[in-house]
């Protein structure tokens, strides 16, 4: 149960186009502390709704099947009538996906569908006159943040992803590096160029215009204060995994020298796929197997002959993850360029011990919970699966190590900690928005 807001100059209006849980949970923590104003966001699930209760009535067996995405896009914590749900964005991005083929109308809806969406958090911040506005990455630098500024609003950056010019590094090296492979960055999605550039380009304002920037990862931090960002204005808050969904099977320790290394993500080259499927044909051996989980490219070009011996699961529903995590023995994600990946958190939280890049922002510790390896590097890569693999010892004292580690970063934590990053920008801007009316004005 939420507690109303003190003042509209006390709460907060939260920004995120889509379903991410960093996003859900920061509004579940900022409507807990009573700070939450607005939630401006995607098509948001109400089940006690109007256009719900008619789809049960009306199309049951449509609604039972689309259950996964509607339970995706709930949270019990958030109260409905804060939120604000833009199924127009979902449209877009559906439309969007099928223009694949003609890149510069695609590009023309995503850039329709981002201005919609920033005008229409520009319109609820003018209406509303909130204390703080937190926006999720790229969607409110063209009008909703220059308006905070007109307004007197603070603005609190959440950064789901890795700094641009880290990527634009990424991408140079990987086009140099692996051409064939560098079609396949995004995996299944077009890697348009220009489109990208539009987007660095509006998360480098991002960054320009906001008060606070919120990091997942020390790593992120780093390259932000290695561009001359302000430390003081990064604070770093990592995320976490429900613990109670995500938890390891209690199981034997193999006696066969079996082995189940496990990816997890979308099979793409930002996540590393080449690097640790040349790393798996090092190492590979009877009784060992490498699972992917996660969406793969219909189009496998290079990716088909290194797959010898890999088992490919694909997209798999929400539900069935855990247990397809419990299931293995080792977790891998060699990623180039990330935020920080819920997925490792939930690899630690189901026992997992970790195969990681310092790029993919994990809060593994090498030696402790897992290993991390340079990206790229196929060679300690596949060291790190063999030490793993070989000594069933070592992967039970990192499993324990890595449960107690999920356990350390659960949700409540990261509620917290968002909520005093971002009432200490609303505490901030109370003296500046004073000092700006004309009264404050004529008297100095």
């Amino acid at each position: 149960m939420d507690v109303p807001a003190r003042t509209y100059r006390d709460s907060v209006v939260v920004a995120c186009p889509d379903a991410r849980p960093p996003a859900y949970q920061a509004v579940v923590g900022l409507a807990r502390a009573g700070l939450l104003r607005r939630f401006v966001t995607s098509y948001y699930h109400d089940p006690d709704g109007l256009g719900a209760t008619l789809a049960r009535k009306l199309a049951p067996r449509a609604y039972d099947r689309c259950r996964g995405f509607l339970a995706r896009r709930h949270d019990d914590d958030i109260p409905a009538d804060r939120v604000a749900s833009l199924a127009t964005v979902d449209l877009a991005l559906k439309a969007e996906a099928k223009l694949a083929g003609r890149p510069g109308l695609r590009r023309a809806t995503a850039r329709a569908r981002t201005h919609w969406f920033d005008r229409r958090l520009a319109g609820e911040l003018s209406a509303s006159r909130p204390g703080a506005l937190l926006a999720f990455s790229d969607v409110a630098s063209g009008v909703a943040m220059p308006a905070c500024r007109r307004l007197g609003i603070g603005v609190v950056l959440s950064m789901v992803h890795g700094d641009v010019r880290e990527e634009a590094r990424v991408l140079e090296a990987e086009e140099a590096r692996a051409p064939e492979f560098f079609p396949l960055y995004l995996g299944d999605s077009t890697l348009d160029r220009e489109e990208m550039a539009w987007l660095h380009a509006r998360r480098l304002r991002d960054l320009e215009q906001a008060d606070r920037i919120l990091v997942p990862s020390e790593h992120i931090a780093g390259v932000l204060a290695g561009e001359g960002v302000d430390r003081e204005r990064i604070r770093v808050i990592p995320y976490a995994a429900d613990c109670r969904r995500f938890r390891p099977l209690s199981r034997p320790t193999p006696e066969d020298g079996s082995c189940t290394f496990l990816f997890a993500g979308g099979v793409s080259q930002r996540k590393g796929i080449k690097y640790l499927l040349e790393a798996w044909a090092k190492v590979r051996r009877p009784g060992w197997k490498l699972q992917l989980l996660g969406p793969m490219p219909r189009r496998l070009g290079p990716l088909e002959g290194l797959l010898d011996g890999v088992e490919p699961l694909g997209r798999v529903g929400h539900p069935e993850v855990p247990a397809h995590m419990a299931s293995a023995d080792v977790f891998v994600f060699p990623s180039l360029f990330e935020g920080s990946a819920v997925v490792t958190y939930e690899a630690l939280a189901c026992g997992l011990p970790s195969v990681v890049t310092p790029e993919a922002g994990s809060v593994v510790r090498d030696g402790v919970e897992g290993m991390v390896v340079p990206s790229r590097d196929v060679d300690a890569l596949a060291a790190a699966m063999a030490r793993l693999g070989e000594d069933p010892t070592l992967r039970a004292r990192m499993s324990a190590a890595a449960r107690g580690r999920a356990m350390d970063f659960d949700w409540p934590r990261y509620h917290m900690a968002v909520v005093e990053a971002v009432a200490g920008v609303v505490a901030d801007r109370r003296p500046r928005a004073r000092a700006s009316t004309p009264a404050t004005a004529a008297r100095g």
